[in-house]
């Protein structure tokens, strides 16, 4: 929700569902206060997040998160890298991950309500251990359907280095995510 030229709040809500995972369901809701200008994008926020739902005693943290974004539009490609340190706040240790993105996206011509093919890959960093510790690819589509409502549909891997006992060490997933902007 844009609260003036170059500020704006955005709500955050996610719902997982898996057979495989460890954790089949995954939610999570947060806010983040955000600046742009030009291309550069910067924002702070929160997200509360709890796992294994289904469980009676379900793993509950919290993140503060620190977001950098840079978006360059040439022609009808776009290229996006983010960076966000996030600092799990309930952790009993060194809590600190860096996620480092970049994205490629190509804007398609009269192919509504496909808007735009894209692909990205993205690292995480984790400080405690002073390793890259997971790797996630994905591509996919972004569906338009009115001018605040957008789906994505794609294709998710993700290899994560020395996962719990319990979690996968490889994902492939298909996901659908959906994204409601108030103006």
């Amino acid at each position: 929700m844009p609260l003036s030229s170059n500020f704006s709040i955005t709500g955050v809500g996610e719902y997982r569902l898996s057979e495989e995972l460890h954790n089949p369901a995954h939610t999570a809701a947060g806010a983040d206060l955000s600046y742009s200008s030009g291309e550069w994008t910067l924002s702070l926020g929160y997200l509360h997040q709890i796992t294994g739902n289904r469980e009676e005693n379900p793993n509950i943290t919290q993140l503060a998160r620190l977001t950098a974004g840079y978006a360059h539009r040439f022609g009808r490609s776009t290229l996006l890298v983010r960076g966000r340190l996030e600092d799990t706040l309930t952790a009993g240790s060194n809590p600190w991950h860096l996620r480092l993105r970049a994205e490629y996206r190509w804007a398609t011509d009269n192919l509504r309500p496909i808007s735009y093919l894209y692909t990205n890959n993205e690292v995480f960093y984790q400080f405690s251990n002073q390793e890259l510790f997971r790797n996630r690819f994905q591509a996919g589509i972004n569906l338009r359907f009115t001018q605040q409502f957008n789906t994505r549909v794609y294709y998710q891997y993700q290899n994560t280095k020395n996962p719990p006992p319990t979690a996968p060490k490889v994902i492939d997933a298909l996901g659908i995510l959906a994204i409601y902007a108030f103006e």
